[in-house]
């Protein structure tokens, strides 16, 4: 808890450089994935993460993304921390859904 805890506020000073925020998101989605301790999960997160590493931008790139998607860490982490199960599920599901939300707003407005 207490890395994942630093790993948020290390990357805060990161909100301004899109690649960099970007690598540390990936790093932060890692720990937390070997956290479970599940291998499975594990492997198909990696190929997840993997085939999302291929797309062009990264939300993280979105104005005010960046801010937003270290708030939601903190979320995840609190929840963890507390042993909140359900807190933990509803706020992954919420940190997936706004980058997803996020990403298809800006594809949209690129055409």
């Amino acid at each position: 808890i207490r890395v994942l805890n630093e790993m948020v506020e290390e990357d805060r000073a990161l909100v301004d450089d899109p690649q960099a925020l970007s690598r540390a998101n990936r790093r932060f989605h890692k720990q937390i994935h070997l956290a479970s301790h599940n291998r499975f999960l594990v492997q198909q997160l990696d190929l997840v993460h993997r085939s999302m590493a291929l797309m062009a931008t990264t939300s993280l790139a979105i104005d005010g993304r960046g801010d937003m998607a270290l708030e939601e860490h903190a979320r995840i982490v609190e929840a963890i921390a507390e042993r909140d199960e359900q807190a933990a599920t509803d706020a992954l599901r919420a940190h997936i859904s706004l980058a997803f939300e996020a990403r298809l707003k800006n594809d949209a407005s690129a055409f």
